[in-house]
């Protein structure tokens, strides 16, 4: 089937099951905005719907936004939906994270100076920034790839941190009740804290992957009770010279792809700052062939005692997969560019960008043998298929497209225009919709 076709089929269907999440009087415009942000690369809403024909006066799209008309969180639930659904993975894997966009003014919603871990050149350690945590989910490709596909951000307010660990749950129950198979919540140092995993996880019957401070207190399960007097709640601690003595293997696997030779070494632990639960505590050191020396060890701790070390390292660097995710938002995908003035309006926006995002991801994995990869960029022919290939394709297929033409308000259903000399794409002389300023 060629790839229009294809496309069409696909994301007809998708967007009408995103549908169901959007008040009725809500979806004419929706389907605009979302079918905007597919073919328009900027951030800016003008910028969207400026890609597109529209049908109504711009003033819709702004008050579609600026009152709240979509509900965020059963968008989220709709998308998460889709994936699991076109996807139909054995097991849940979700990836949080937090990400810092620099912003000019401290007037923009959330914007507060914040210590920038990135550490790069010739920029200060304190930036006038806004951060966001996103729930992403990791999918792997029909090239074995690892993508995090964007379902839920959220801005953390200004007025500090420990926002981020109330956000971060709030996420995950969002979406909890969607899913009915095994979860497993991957995360890095900042968010292992027990206010987030326990018992907000653990006992709800989610997993845990997450690295961990080298100094976090472990000590091996204690020795069977014999005698009178309290049993012991846990036996030796695990200091750096009982670490070292723990038997090491060396391993080469395919890490943050290309080929790693790793020393690990693991036990079963218990974690005092988990209240004694038992983890699988993984120490991790990489070998620099240039420098001929072993890395600083890293610690992994994952809540299922039964993983090997080499299972727990390799879904931790499912991890990484976020931060290509992060790139391409604010890149390519115009998440620098929304200057949104309330914090509830740049959310709604930021989540219609984001599902756009992901069914251009997904598009990629139902059409990957479809792509006429000549005609869009003949110097990519024998490189990985992506998502940005796809936008680039759409942005060629579907640009100045009037979408809203598209959708039935009888069945409630959305349907792509079959091509572009079809007469429902020239509007009438008497409903010729007023210039978008």
């Amino acid at each position: 089937m060629p790839l229009s076709s294809l496309a069409r089929t696909h994301l007809s269907l998708w967007i009408s099951h995103l549908l169901l999440a959007i008040p009725i009087r809500s979806r004419g415009t929706f389907v605009e905005l979302l079918c905007a942000c597919l073919v328009s690369p900027e951030g800016w809403v003008t910028r969207a719907i400026s890609a597109i024909c529209c049908r109504k006066h711009w003033t819709t799209y702004y008050k579609l936004i600026e009152r709240g008309g979509i509900r965020i969180v059963p968008l989220a639930r709709a998308t998460f939906s889709l994936v699991l659904a076109v996807l139909a993975p054995d097991a849940i894997i979700l990836v949080i994270d937090d990400t810092l966009v620099p912003r000019g003014s401290l007037s923009a919603p959330g914007c507060a100076l914040r210590f920038d871990h990135a550490r790069k050149i010739n920029r200060p350690e304190y930036l006038r920034t806004q951060n966001w945590v996103t729930l992403g989910i990791s999918i792997f490709t029909a090239e074995g790839r690892r993508w995090v596909l964007p379902v839920l951000s959220r801005l953390v307010p200004a007025t500090g941190n420990r926002n981020k660990l109330t956000i971060a749950l709030a996420l995950i129950r969002a979406l909890a009740p969607v899913a009915d198979i095994p979860i497993r919540v991957l995360f890095d140092s900042w968010f292992m804290r027990a206010r987030l995993v326990l018992p907000p996880l653990l006992h709800r019957g989610f997993q845990v992957v997450g690295q961990a401070r080298c100094d976090t207190a472990l000590f091996l399960p204690p020795p069977p009770h014999a005698g009178r007097g309290r049993p012991r709640k846990c036996g030796q601690k695990l200091t750096r010279a009982a670490i070292e003595a723990l038997p090491a293997i060396i391993l080469t696997l395919n890490l943050y792809g290309t080929d790693q030779t790793v020393r690990i070494r693991s036990v079963v632990a218990l974690a005092r700052f988990l209240r004694g639960a038992p983890v699988r505590a993984v120490w991790c050191e990489f070998f620099d062939p240039k420098d001929q020396t072993w890395s600083k060890p890293r610690l992994l701790l994952a809540s299922e005692t039964q993983l090997s070390p080499e299972t727990v390292l390799r879904l931790y660097t499912r991890r990484w997969g976020i931060e290509p995710l992060f790139h391409n938002l604010k890149r390519w995908w115009g998440i620098s560019n929304l200057w949104q003035q309330s914090r509830k309006v740049l959310e709604c926006w930021m989540q219609i960008r984001s599902t756009a995002w992901t069914l251009a991801q997904l598009l990629v994995v139902a059409a990957t043998d479809s792509f006429p990869i000549r005609d869009v960029a003949p110097w990519r022919t024998n490189h990985p298929f992506t998502a940005g290939l796809i936008a680039q394709w759409l942005r060629i297929e579907f640009t100045g497209l009037p979408f809203r033409d598209g959708y039935d308000p009888k069945s409630r259903k959305f349907h792509f225009l079959e091509h572009r000399d079809d007469p429902r794409l020239a509007p009438s002389p008497a409903s010729s919709p007023p210039p978008v300023s």
